[in-house]
């Protein structure tokens, strides 16, 4: 899918944000995390939320039918990761390196919350900053291997434990189509030389 820019006359891809043809052939949009979730997971979480709708009577609807035949893409530098949606709710969650990046995705089957974030935080004692793996205890919590911290997977905070008040940095990701992923992946003139691993697919 692509946009068109009317002010430069450009072409942009419209999961990554950056220009495909044109004069600003190459140039990229910042991207920023955000969440892709039904509204019942939204509202649960974000009860407050101001809705921009022209069915405001629609909001809260319930809509049947969900995909599970899709992509998690993650980009980082000239790496570029598609996780198998299927795959990465069974596992819940996927500990994984992107170029020289370590991240984690967190998927929950339940809620159909997606996050991913790099596996780094700054101890708030030491402020020495540690690379962390992370598993569900056996109370089904979020925890680190390295600390036993628990943490608060849809905010990357950590909760209790050693790393209590830590936090992760959020890294945007885009869904597509099992089908699309090729399209999915930045073009070559914005990522050179890009990755993609296929080893959580089903």
């Amino acid at each position: 899918m692509t946009w068109w820019g009317h002010q430069t006359e450009s072409i942009w891809s419209q999961p990554w944000g950056s220009a495909l043809a044109g004069p600003l052939n190459g140039e990229a949009l910042t991207l920023i995390p955000a969440s892709i979730v039904p509204w019942v997971t939204w509202v649960a979480d974000h009860p407050d939320s101001t809705v921009l709708t022209n069915f405001l009577h629609q909001s809260t609807r319930v809509v049947h039918g969900t995909r599970d035949d899709f992509v998690i893409g993650v980009a980082l530098g000239d790496s570029a990761v598609a996780y198998d949606y299927r795959t990465s709710a069974a596992e819940r969650i996927i500990n994984d390196t992107i170029g020289a990046h370590p991240v984690v995705v967190f998927a929950d089957p339940d809620t159909r919350d997606i996050q991913v974030f790099l596996r780094r935080a700054a101890d708030p004692a030491s402020g020495q900053t540690e690379e962390l793996t992370f598993k569900l205890d056996s109370s089904g919590r979020t925890v680190d291997v390295e600390t036993g911290s628990v943490w608060d997977s849809n905010r990357g905070v950590a909760t209790d434990g050693q790393l209590r008040g830590a936090t992760l940095q959020q890294i945007p990701w885009v869904p597509c189509l099992r089908l699309g992923v090729t399209g999915l992946l930045p073009p070559h003139d914005v990522l050179p030389g890009r990755v993609t691993r296929e080893t959580h697919w089903a």
